[in-house]
């Protein structure tokens, strides 16, 4: 196992340059200049110039991608070319709070989705189920933007319980900072919870008719032992790929569920430098963004051999 953890993380370098190299070409092919951008009104041709010269933005793409990536390999990401500002500070300062996000989301999400699921799976067909299923249905097709305003109007304008937007951090006291996590979380856990919800329900009813599942009540286990030991847990693979793929959407998602309800996470600082196309920014938001979903399947691929002993990754 730690051979193939460790083989894994070395094919994570070939990945990573590939998908820096293909984001790297696609935004320099995008209309805009992050010098006009900086320089506003006050634009003039000669400050440009020499503005462009000092970031190396006058050069060949090729070039400049080879430059970013020198520096990258001596641990300099680079500075902000708007603000000055070195990119991996300001990276290192928002990716807590879209982690936070992310965790929180698929705790919420895996609280809904494995009770519905497992409970409509033991009762198919039963108001129960339908109950569940319904409400899944309705998760799945409410889109995340559209969910975080009907949060907004029940939590918010209607029961008055939490904060509209805005952030606080852990230093203004634990009740104002999760007060303020709580619809963004909220908003992003429901809809994963309503797609684990229909995965958990149908592997579980997959699940229950073999014979193993049948063995084991015979041989006059409780009920409940041979569900959660015996057919939750041989349930569990298909959804441990589909939590690792939803890490993947989870992670542009923050940059919705952010940006409505204004939090400073990793998400709302790579669409700010999309938009004000700012390079170095928008490279070391890709390359985090990236390797979060990499290691998240890394993960998943780790959880296989613990789920199932069969699985091995000795060769």
């Amino acid at each position: 196992m730690r051979a193939y953890i460790i083989r894994r993380i070395l094919l994570l370098i070939p990945t990573l340059l590939g998908i820096t190299m293909v984001v790297f070409l696609t935004i320099q092919s995008i209309p805009g200049d992050p010098i006009e951008a900086y320089l506003g009104e006050f634009y003039e041709e000669d400050v440009a110039t020499a503005l462009r010269s000092h970031y190396g933005l006058d050069r060949p793409i090729h070039v400049q991608y080879l430059l970013w990536l020198g520096r990258l390999v001596r641990g300099d990401w680079g500075k902000e070319v708007l603000s000055g500002l070195p990119v991996l500070d300001q990276i290192l300062e928002h990716l807590p709070v879209s982690l936070e996000l992310i965790l929180g989301a698929m705790i919420v999400a895996l609280m809904v989705a494995l009770p519905a699921g497992i409970i409509s799976s033991v009762r198919p067909y039963t108001p129960s189920d339908y109950t569940a299923m319904t409400g899944a249905m309705v998760g799945i097709s409410t889109p995340e933007f559209f969910g975080g305003i009907v949060l907004v109007l029940v939590f918010s304008l209607g029961l008055g319980v939490l904060p509209v937007q805005g952030y606080k951090p852990w230093s203004a006291g634990a009740g104002e900072h999760l007060s303020h996590m709580a619809l963004p979380i909220l908003t992003l856990g429901l809809t994963r919870g309503a797609i684990l919800t229909r995965l958990v329900r149908g592997c579980m009813l997959e699940v229950i008719g073999q014979d193993y599942v049948n063995t084991a009540r015979s041989k006059g286990a409780v009920e409940f032992v041979v569900i959660l030991r015996h057919a939750f847990k041989n349930a569990l693979i298909p959804v441990v790929t589909v939590m690792g793929l939803q890490v993947g959407f989870l992670v542009g998602g923050t940059i919705i569920v952010e940006t409505i309800f204004s939090v400073p996470g990793l998400g709302q600082y790579g669409i700010n430098a999309i938009s004000s196309r700012d390079y170095p920014a928008v490279m070391g938001f890709i390359l985090v963004s990236s390797s979060i979903f990499v290691l998240a399947n890394l993960t998943v691929d780790v959880l296989y051999a613990y789920l199932n002993p069969r699985i091995r990754y000795d060769n």
